[in-house]
């Protein structure tokens, strides 16, 4: 099976999915790690263009942790829009090269624009990407893939209807997030919140309602063509 998660920014799928992402490579299945910006805004120390290439390696290098492709669509923070036409196109291309089994991707609605926005962008783009006559670089891909929407930051106005039990690719998970290591301090200075901590109490709290150590919830969307009766979560 060919999993594409796509986040808004580096680090997101790791604390929002990293469990999951790890548990698929580890059985055997292939999975494709997009961040749809550059974390190009995220920074006290570095400028835009210096910022833009650290997280790009350490974007890199968590998904190397789990064993996954990574990909960018190369946005700048705070400019992910659903109605532009070129980013429609981008990640047109991106599921029409990436062949998706499932996607994963930010519920629509949470705390921030950008992840809202990629939302209803691999929303639009998945079936988009299926029309001959949307012409892009790449061949139509002939399957409206299933989209599971992962948790909010901190679970708010998200209630789980699956779960997958993360407890052993929890510390994968841990390591994958920690690779990130100016966003560790950007979010310590900017929010004044240790985000490990903080994803360890979430996933935790997860578990708990699932009656595992550690789990992560996420939501099916049930539109018409997306609903399936096969277990697609790891």
């Amino acid at each position: 099976m060919r999993v594409l998660a796509v986040g808004a920014h580096p680090d997101d799928l790791e604390i929002l999915c990293g469990g999951p992402l790890a548990r698929y490579v580890r059985e055997g299945h292939e999975v494709v790690m997009c961040n749809a910006t550059l974390g190009d805004r995220g920074s006290f120390e570095h400028t835009s263009e210096e910022i833009a290439r650290i997280r790009l390696a350490e974007a890199r290098r968590a998904a190397e942790l789990a064993g996954a492709e990574h990909v960018t669509l190369g946005l700048s923070d705070g400019d992910v829009h659903a109605s532009d036409r070129d980013q429609v196109r981008a990640v047109v291309d991106l599921v029409r090269e990436a062949r998706p089994d499932v996607i994963i991707t930010h519920s629509p609605n949470d705390y921030m624009s950008d992840h809202n926005e990629i939302s209803k962008l691999v929303f639009g783009s998945s079936f988009h990407a299926t029309l001959p006559l949307f012409e892009t670089a790449r061949p139509n891909y002939g399957v409206v893939a299933p989209i599971f929407f992962m948790d909010t930051v901190m679970g708010l106005g998200f209630d789980p209807v699956e779960y997958v039990d993360v407890t052993s690719t929890m510390d994968t998970k841990v390591a994958m997030l920690e690779a990130h290591e100016t966003q560790l301090r950007w979010l310590r200075d900017h929010d004044g919140i240790d985000v490990v901590e903080q994803m360890r109490t979430m996933t935790r709290f997860r578990g708990q309602q699932a009656g595992v150590d550690y789990a992560e919830g996420f939501a099916p969307c049930l539109t018409w063509l997306r609903g399936t009766t096969r277990r697609l979560l790891p």
